[in-house]
């Protein structure tokens, strides 16, 4: 397994930030051209999507949401984010939950004993080895994104008769990669394995419909997938898209039936969200269009950087404090870009450059000059 860097003293200690993530953002009361973290789609400032949220919270709605989903009820706000986020994952439904780190606990919880042996992509986000081990499961790493170390663990490690599930993220959080899912299904085939994808970072924003890295690689026969609303759609709570009949079952497990719902404004934004993207499909193009274009730059400017079809880019300097400069100087600029430590960064830690659809190339030349 990769190690992690030492952790720095952020930049942003001690400071306030206001306003979402999108391209400008308030630090101490100062504008910053911001590339930093996630809200890909920059939809906080949708009228449509706040106008959601404050007829949700008119109608009297409560800020959370208590009732288990074993009382077999319905609540409007809840049906309506499912029935959307149904239609986004095209699905025939989909299960609704409070939080992005319940997506490997809740997914893994439908292989029922369709599954014998799980397999994880060792720079897999943290909630999906977490996941793994409530299985109860046989859980084996292979090296990043590489099919050739999927192939020998699946040689060495399972067995005749014994049906394996590739675990792994659509997105890598910080370096934007996709992983080789075709390559996969087919070191699966002989098998006869799965795919379960976290499709947090890609949801959204990947793949001609959105639906993530599993669209964008042709796998979707083989997968099933969660994704946060939190990375594209500027809402709380996350969902696995799924058939009605698992998504009764999965309503029954304890991950959803023992926690909160979540948060009904949430669920109104997210909703709003999701058909507001499904109306304005230029909107994934333009993000597109502006990642492709920071990309280009960057390596005309003689940084190295990965393909890939997600709004993450990322790049190294030789040493950790070349890029714990780099990060101050533009930030003396006022622009934000996060030196990051986080899984995948390397021993090193690596620059993470967040691209939203409210960026321009102005935004992207200002960056560019200002690296030098």
């Amino acid at each position: 397994m990769s190690a992690q860097p030492p952790l720095a003293e952020s930049i942003l200690a001690g400071r306030t930030i206001d306003g979402p993530m999108s391209a400008r953002v308030s630090i101490d009361g100062r504008e910053y051209i911001n590339f930093l973290g996630s809200g890909y789609l920059a939809l906080s400032n949708i009228p449509e999507v706040r106008a959601a949220v404050l007829q949700v919270l008119a109608a009297g709605a409560p800020f959370a949401r208590a009732i288990s989903s074993i009382a077999e009820s319905i609540d409007p706000v809840f049906d309506a984010v499912e029935r959307a986020a149904a239609v986004a994952c095209g699905t025939e439904a989909s299960v609704y939950f409070a939080s992005g780190y319940l997506i490997g606990a809740v997914g893994l919880a439908r292989l029922d004993q369709s599954c014998d042996v799980l397999l994880l992509d060792e720079s897999a986000h943290y909630n999906l080895k977490d996941a793994a081990k409530l299985t109860g499961l046989p859980a084996f790493e292979f090296a990043h994104c590489d099919p050739e170390s999927l192939r020998d663990v699946l040689r060495q490690r399972v067995h005749a008769r014994q049906r394996p599930w590739v675990v792994t993220d659509g997105v890598f959080a910080t370096t934007g990669r996709v992983p080789p899912l075709a390559d996969y299904a087919g070191a699966l085939a002989s098998c006869n394995g799965r795919l379960f994808i976290d499709e947090s970072h890609g949801f959204g924003v990947v793949g001609t419909r959105g639906r993530g890295a599993a669209e964008y690689c042709g796998v979707e026969h083989l997968a099933a997938t969660g994704a946060t609303l939190s990375k594209a759609f500027c809402a709380q709570g996350a969902i696995v898209g799924c058939s009605a009949a698992t998504a009764r079952r999965l309503r029954l497990i304890p991950p959803v039936r023992g926690a909160n719902a979540g948060s009904p404004l949430s669920a109104a934004a997210a909703t709003a969200s999701l058909k507001f993207v499904a109306d304005h499909p230029q909107l994934r193009v333009n993000l597109r269009v502006m990642t492709d274009y920071l990309r280009g730059r960057l390596r005309s400017a003689g940084f190295d950087v990965i393909d890939s079809p997600a709004p993450i880019v990322a790049f190294q300097l030789p040493t950790r404090s070349d890029m714990l400069a780099l990060q101050r100087r533009l930030f003396d600029r006022r622009i934000h870009v996060q030196y990051s430590t986080y899984i995948g960064a390397g021993a090193k830690g690596m620059m993470r450059c967040a691209v939203f659809a409210d960026h321009s190339q102005e935004d992207i030349d200002t960056l560019i000059d200002a690296l030098g």
